[in-house]
């Protein structure tokens, strides 16, 4: 419509048992140029089948204000418009209603759109606006923001996923509050997905939250947690949760659950806290970094890609034991747990100290370290800075067939009798076992400089190699 405001459709639909009955709404609303673009919603429940902004359409803010339900039943959202456009859950005045919108069926959020949740205004009010998909809807590439409450125990803004509804590609920001106002947050219900989509949870006096339960799946979602920003699967059915990364600064609360990361094959580093009694899984091709300590108990398994320990103190994979099927346990940080690398069945699990083939640093494992067969200890010297990797353990058991691989990488001349102690046995134990290449008293060459290998080496019970003549 030109120059004025679109017409809504007005059939209305019911409850069940907390979602939305599966019935289509007939009526689309479409939106072009017009110089009326704030539009509210009908009273009640407005329902329509799908809302269309065409080619050349003002940028229009559309919002569900308190105690309106907006409903979207059917093909969703089509915005030709190029621009951004706006849809607001409100809630204005000061009281406890609060507007909604809702996609049901296979209704999507579509693209270009803004959905703004705001956080409630009234002390101790309990509900915030919200954003909800019912069915196999999704959320599209929408951007989502959940507002923070302005008032000492008002609700945030929040967007909740049912049924079999998904995230989609969709980016979801949650904004952190003041005044000891309750957490805006994302929620996953049933067997909802986070699909592929980016959830920001932004500090706040309170926590802001993105929160997994029933059976929901995390997908190949990116999860970025800061400050006092909260990953929450501690209520979700057991096992767990997969989802493609973590990152930022914030809390994880695992419950007795399993946290599987690493779908989405990308590079982060958290520097936040992981706790409770579950656990924590690496999987995918990319690295993840666990750059500060931890307390979760329920250990650490590597199936896939790299996983850096960088803490400095106390233990960066909490607790518990770790266990490397495949993939790579590396970093220059702590642990607590016995480590264990290899299942003694297949090949591909690797120990590499330092954090990557060409910056080589110590790893110190404050338990036992064993290597079963088929797995692989790669260490690295660095000429220029002439420092090799060093893996640190209370007591070191080589079962047999496991490899040593030797990276000699950077520029530099090194001196006859300069010794590199790779592993660093704080038992009072001798190492159990010898590498499969590396023979005790074997020497090898390596960039023009001979090395000579020694179990017995630093203080009585160290590998070390030893630059001869």
């Amino acid at each position: 419509m030109v120059g004025k405001p679109c017409h809504w459709g007005l059939e209305h639909r019911r409850q069940l048992d907390g979602g939305w009955a599966a019935q289509w709404a007939v009526d689309t609303a479409t939106f072009a140029f017009s110089n009326i673009t704030t539009v509210l919603t009908g009273s009640g429940l407005t329902e329509v089948n799908g809302i269309v902004f065409n080619a050349g359409a003002s940028v229009f803010t559309i919002n569900a204000t308190e105690g309106l339900t907006l409903i979207i039943s059917g093909v969703g959202i089509t915005n030709n418009s190029a621009i951004m456009q706006n849809f607001v859950a409100a809630t204005f005045s000061p009281g406890p209603a609060f507007g909604t919108i809702a996609f049901t069926n296979s209704a999507t959020a579509g693209s270009l759109t803004m959905f703004s949740n705001h956080g409630a205004t009234l002390v101790s009010s309990p509900h915030g606006g919200r954003t909800q998909f019912f069915d196999t809807s999704t959320a599209g590439t929408g951007t989502f923001i959940n507002g923070s409450g302005t008032a000492l125990g008002s609700a945030g803004g929040h967007t909740d996923f049912f049924d079999r509804s998904t995230a989609g590609s969709g980016t979801f920001t949650n904004v952190g509050g003041v005044n000891f106002s309750l957490p805006a947050y994302t929620s996953f219900h049933d067997s909802s997905t986070a699909g592929n989509g980016t959830f920001i949870n932004n500090a706040g006096r309170l926590g802001v939250l993105t929160v997994f339960l029933g059976n929901s799946d995390g997908g190949t979602a990116r999860i970025e947690i800061f400050g006092t920003g909260k990953l929450d699967i501690s209520s979700h059915n057991p096992p767990g949760v997969t989802t493609g990364s973590i990152e930022g600064s914030g809390l994880v609360y695992l419950g007795a659950n399993n946290l599987t990361v690493g779908s989405n094959n990308l590079n982060t580093t958290f520097s936040g806290v992981i706790q409770d009694g579950g656990s924590l899984g690496k999987i995918g091709t990319g690295t993840l970094t666990l750059s500060n300590a931890s307390g979760y108990t329920g250990g650490t398994t590597i199936t896939k890609g790299t996983l850096l320990v960088a803490n400095i103190f106390n233990s960066g994979t909490g607790t518990g034991a770790v266990q490397v099927n495949k993939g790579t346990l590396g970093g220059t940080g702590i642990i607590t747990g016995a480590v264990t690398v290899g299942t003694g069945t297949t090949s591909g699990a690797i120990l590499l100290a330092g954090n990557s083939a060409t910056s080589p640093g110590t790893l110190t494992v404050n338990n036992t370290l064993t290597f079963n067969s088929l797995s692989t200890y790669k260490c690295v010297l660095n000429r220029t800075t002439v420092i090799a990797s060093q893996a640190v353990g209370l007591g070191v058991t080589i079962n047999s067939n496991v490899p040593f691989t030797f990276v000699d990488t950077g520029t530099g001349t090194l001196t006859t009798g300069t010794v590199f102690t790779v592993i660093n046995n704080t038992s009072a134990n001798p190492i159990f076992g010898t590498f499969s290449n590396l023979a005790d008293g074997s020497v090898f060459t390596s960039n023009g400089n001979n090395f000579q290998a020694s179990y017995t080496g630093g203080t009585g019970n160290d590998l070390t190699l030893t630059v001869v003549p």
